[in-house]
């Protein structure tokens, strides 16, 4: 993993345009995380779990906690993937 931050990308622009780490983007000023760039492979092997988890939290009011409970039962771990 890398962190970076803004004056970075200017320096770098590799950094964000072909990144070969999951690279976190940082505030320069109060050094709290703004954004995470990741290598365009491991964004299609955890796809699915990305667009799966936005749709949860965006209907999460009508999915009851036992719902999600069984939802993360059944779908593997990010983790397991690498």
């Amino acid at each position: 993993m890398l962190v970076i931050n803004s004056s970075d990308i200017v320096k770098k622009p590799s950094f964000v345009t072909n990144p070969t780490d999951i690279t976190f983007v940082e505030d320069a000023k109060k050094h709290i995380t703004k954004s995470v760039v990741i290598p365009y492979a491991l964004y299609e092997k955890i796809k699915e779990l990305i667009e799966d988890e936005i749709y949860l939290a965006n209907n999460k009011q009508s999915l009851s906690k036992k719902s999600y409970d069984e939802f993360l039962e059944i779908e593997p771990i990010v983790e397991d993937l690498e």
